[in-house]
């Protein structure tokens, strides 16, 4: 009568894990996808540096039709973020995000709207300006931040401020739009910016920027990345 039993339960117990490995095949089969996605995350990260790539003189150029046809030709630094994902799920839809920004004694910048900034080297009138569709494992892509031009021509690029004396260079942050209120121009002087940075399927982290500038501008890169008197950026 025991051998009976035991062969019962045996049958039971076989019956049991032959139905729970069809029910984790099924589940795996319809949710496999979703399970992977909640379990494993990408984990995206922020460098911000003084340095070559992330610093890069560029050339540019602005053309002026009123009152009469004029070119102005100047140089300008392009100071970038670093964005990487650490984990082996790709990251997805990846944006990096302002949100505010505040002078060295706490006060907000209130004219500056909240927005996007944009992806380098990227078209932007397009979506891929602020919208990064795929980042791969230990494959940084740069996100561009702020560009300091030559002060000579501030009146040619339309980067300019009344209340900044006119041989301080001005920062621009490289926003997905600008608009009349100027919230994207910032005089020479200690910021901080608090940015996010998420995906599609990835919560957003948050990461904090501080930027000191006094306004000097120079062609020479050893002379703008000095760490007394030119740009100074670090994530804190």
């Amino acid at each position: 009568m025991l051998c009976v039993q035991q062969a019962t339960t045996l049958e039971w117990i076989t019956s049991l894990s032959t139905l729970a490995a069809v029910v984790l095949a099924l589940a795996v089969a319809l949710w496999g996808e979703s399970m992977k996605r909640w379990f494993y995350k990408p984990d995206l990260r922020l460098e911000a540096m003084v340095r070559r790539p992330d610093v890069e003189r560029v050339e540019r150029r602005s053309v002026n039709r009123s009152p009469a046809l004029t070119i102005a030709e100047y140089y300008a630094w392009f100071f970038r973020l670093e964005i990487s994902n650490l984990s082996e799920t790709p990251a997805r839809d990846v944006q990096v995000y302002l949100k505010r920004i505040e002078k060295a004694d706490g006060t907000v910048v209130t004219k500056f709207t909240p927005m996007n900034l944009k992806w380098t080297n990227t078209d932007p009138m397009t979506p891929a300006a602020t919208t990064r569709k795929v980042l791969l494992k230990d494959l940084p892509i740069f996100c561009d931040f702020i560009h300091v031009s030559d002060p000579k021509y501030r009146p040619q690029h339309h980067e300019d401020q009344s209340d900044v004396v006119v041989d301080k260079a001005i920062m621009c942050l490289d926003v997905e739009a600008t608009n009349s209120a100027k919230g994207h121009l910032l005089g020479p002087g200690a910021y901080r910016f608090y940015l996010y940075v998420a995906g599609e399927n990835s919560p957003a982290r948050h990461f904090t920027v501080e930027v000191r500038y006094n306004g000097t501008w120079y062609p020479d890169q050893d002379q703008m990345f000095d760490q007394e008197i030119g740009f100074r950026i670090k994530k804190l």
